[in-house]
């Protein structure tokens, strides 16, 4: 149970990762661009929070669906958890049945 826990926490992680490198990579790029286009300072801020927010925004809408099945996902996992602290697979439980050997060759 907890590795399954862990999984979605890492999963939720990753995503929000990618977000936040997505947002660094275009505010460099926009930084970038309005230094080199002679922008003032206060404007390239302002400009910048919105561009972040607009970001933030469209991850939301991109990827609502994905985040909104592993936050539940994660809150049903933590319940059953909490409901049942003991419950774990035994350590012989294969999901895959193994495949029988072949004789000779």
């Amino acid at each position: 149970m907890t590795s399954a826990i862990n999984l979605v926490v890492a999963a939720l992680l990753f995503l929000a990762g990618l977000v936040m490198q997505v947002i660094g990579f275009v505010d460099a790029l926009l930084m970038g661009l309005m230094m080199s286009a002679g922008i003032p300072p206060r404007l390239q801020v302002a400009v910048l929070v919105l561009v972040a927010i607009a970001l933030v925004v469209a991850a939301f809408r991109l990827l609502g669906g994905v985040l909104s099945f592993l936050i539940i996902l994660l809150l049903v996992l933590l319940v059953v958890h909490a409901a049942f602290p003991a419950m774990r697979l035994p350590h012989e439980h294969m999901a895959i049945p193994k495949l029988p050997k072949l004789s000779g060759a």
